[in-house]
């Protein structure tokens, strides 16, 4: 397939570090999982430095000998309003327990350990314990119920699983029992059947790592192995199983905290699930591996949130446009002192310029724009000194280990005329394949180990990039691209729209005609007229207004903040269908 540009950082340093040769113990996991990388790349990736011949396990063991009495966790509890700190030195002696209870009941290297866990302190000790076994860890976002659980587990064969009783009303112990019969549950709270492990007393009430020591002194989790299956957000409705090791969580985590010069002495807060990437990454390997102070938010809420931060001195978190425009409107509402707030890294979607000036006169701190999925963590991400409305302009400059290409989406041959293509990416970031999955992985990946993300992005000459869409959301009307991420950040200033996005809608004529989907400000009254003098005054070509307009309560959200167009897609056919599409009147022709 022909390139259009190539962008890749700088090298690390100059220093060759001694190439470990690749274990048993992950090649029983590559195995198992059906996933592989070529030892031609696995070598690179050390010899370069991206690589290295330890855990996250250990750079956390080794912060708790040196910092025991540092705060590590801190966690805040919607249901009863209380919060729960856990220092360094007590959380190493819990993540030792917790292991030993593990290997007890018979959890051995290269197991899968399934959690679903809101954002609390024991999901933490919990994915520690399992790295420190050099088992794997299957986190799952608390919102997946009954079809999605029992394939996850069915697939990655779940050892043990670990569970809250009961989370916002749900009992995930009947969950598990039902889509998992056989599989032992570890249940926070509760755990009063006979079938269930109560978490609180039989695991942390017994002296497992005393029992289990001489097994402990045994384990050495293998850097190369898969450490890690996360499954993808589902806004295409399809989730698939992610195979990360220890060395591309190593790579995905200094992404951002290198970019930004954090250290020990910086307080994430944590508001998104630590059951998917973001969560799991950025606000637990991250903290947990350089020292910090992490704080987890349970349920969202902004109020609560803005007094989380306020409270913990929080300097940095990694959220999406929706949270920031909760803060935003909360901290209208009732000022708090942000003063310590540095940096609200964010993902997911373009950012409109309002939201980040915004960000910056009302929170006091810096958007710093990042792209990146499940697969390969943030792969970019804009720098601090850059302008300020960087993060509104692109989506950022490529981590050093990290390459980007742009091809044609439709003949994979050179890009359009306009530098717009989808985005492929390799890297000492990218995931070893889809679990257990291998067609899956064959159709992601090229020989050359590029991975096709269907995004749809330009790269300018100074190697940033800018997403302007996913390929599945590309409006090609009448042979012309609609630029659908630019025209929902114009629309997202609008005054009177809450919410907004684009997505296609069939033509005979055309193709496909774009539809503007709006969630009105109470009380307001939006048309389509409405939105097109809006994109008529801010410039936009006519070519790219939208011809249609639905107006919804809400926007289908996933547990991510993210919108799942393909709801949307699917509410705007039938919407076309019986008639019920606010449409333009005269006919547009392509290009005019």
């Amino acid at each position: 397939m022909a390139a259009s540009r190539s962008r890749r950082g700088s090298a690390l340093g100059e220093s060759r570090p001694s190439v470990p040769p690749l274990g048993d113990q992950a090649r029983r996991t590559y195995d198992k999982f059906e996933i592989s990388i070529s030892e031609a790349r696995r070598l690179d990736f050390y010899r370069r430095g991206w690589w290295r011949s330890r855990t996250a396990w250990e750079d956390f063991a080794e912060t708790a000998r040196r910092l025991p009495d540092k705060v590590a966790v801190v966690t805040y509890i919607s249901e009863s309003g209380q919060s729960h700190i856990l220092h360094y030195g007590e959380m190493s002696r819990l993540v030792e327990r917790v292991a030993g209870a593990f290997v007890g009941r018979g959890v051995e290297p290269c197991d899968v350990v399934t959690v679903q866990l809101p954002n609390w302190w024991q999901f933490a000790v919990v994915a520690m314990a399992t790295f420190r076994i050099g088992a794997v860890l299957n986190p799952i976002i608390p919102v997946h119920r009954a079809r999605d659980v029992r394939f996850i587990t069915g697939l990655v064969d779940s050892k043990i699983c670990v569970v809250p009783e009961v989370f916002r009303g749900f009992n995930h112990v009947e969950m598990i029992r039902e889509v998992a019969p056989g599989v032992p549950i570890i249940s926070i709270g509760g755990g009063n059947s006979s079938d269930v492990i109560s978490f609180e007393r039989e695991i942390l009430g017994q002296d497992w790592e005393l029992d289990q020591k001489v097994h402990l002194d045994q384990c050495a989790p293998d850097p190369d192995q898969v450490a890690e299956i996360l499954f993808t957000s589902g806004t295409t409705g399809e989730p698939k199983g992610v195979g990360h090791t220890h060395n591309t969580e190593f790579a995905r985590s200094r992404a951002i905290w290198e970019i930004l010069g954090l250290g020990e002495d910086d307080v994430v807060f944590m508001p998104s699930t630590v059951g998917h990437s973001t969560g799991l990454i950025y606000g637990c390997m991250t903290p947990l591996m350089l020292g910090m102070k992490a704080v987890y938010q349970d349920v969202w809420d902004p109020d609560i949130a803005l007094e989380v931060i306020e409270r913990e001195r929080a300097t940095w978190s990694f959220v999406t446009t929706t949270f920031i425009v909760d803060l935003i409107r909360s901290q209208r509402r009732r000022p708090r002192d942000l003063s310590s707030l540095r940096y609200l890294v964010c993902g997911g979607a373009a950012i409109p310029p309002t939201v980040v000036v915004e960000a910056w006169e009302i929170l006091s701190a810096r958007v710093m724009a990042v792209w990146g999925m499940t697969e390969n963590g943030a792969v970019t991400c804009t720098h601090p000194n850059e302008p300020r409305l960087a993060a509104a302009e692109s989506d950022g400059l490529a981590a050093p280990w990290m390459e980007l290409r742009v091809d044609n989406p439709v003949t994979t041959a050179e890009a359009t005329s306009d530098g717009v293509g989808e985005l492929k990416v390799r890297g000492a970031s990218q995931m070893l394949g889809y679990v257990c999955r291998p067609e899956l992985s064959a159709a992601a990946f090229d020989d050359e180990g590029w991975f096709a993300t269907g995004d749809l992005v330009r790269i300018e000459a100074d190697g940033h990039l800018r997403v302007v869409g996913r390929s599945k959301d590309l409006i090609l009307r009448g042979g012309e691209n609609i630029p659908v991420a630019d025209i929902e950040a114009v629309l997202f200033s609008h005054p009177l729209l809450q919410d907004v996005a684009v997505v296609a809608v069939p033509d005979s004529r055309l193709g496909e005609k774009a539809c503007v989907v709006v969630v009105p400000e109470d009380g307001a009254t939006v048309t389509l007229e409405t939105v097109s003098g809006f994109l008529e005054r801010a410039g936009v070509a006519k070519v790219y207004w939208p011809e249609y307009l639905k107006v919804v309560r809400e926007m289908p959200y996933n547990a991510l903040g993210k919108i799942q167009k393909y709801k949307l897609r699917e509410w705007v056919v039938e919407s076309q269908r019986s008639g019920q599409l606010e449409a333009h009147g005269p006919e547009r022709n392509p290009g005019r």
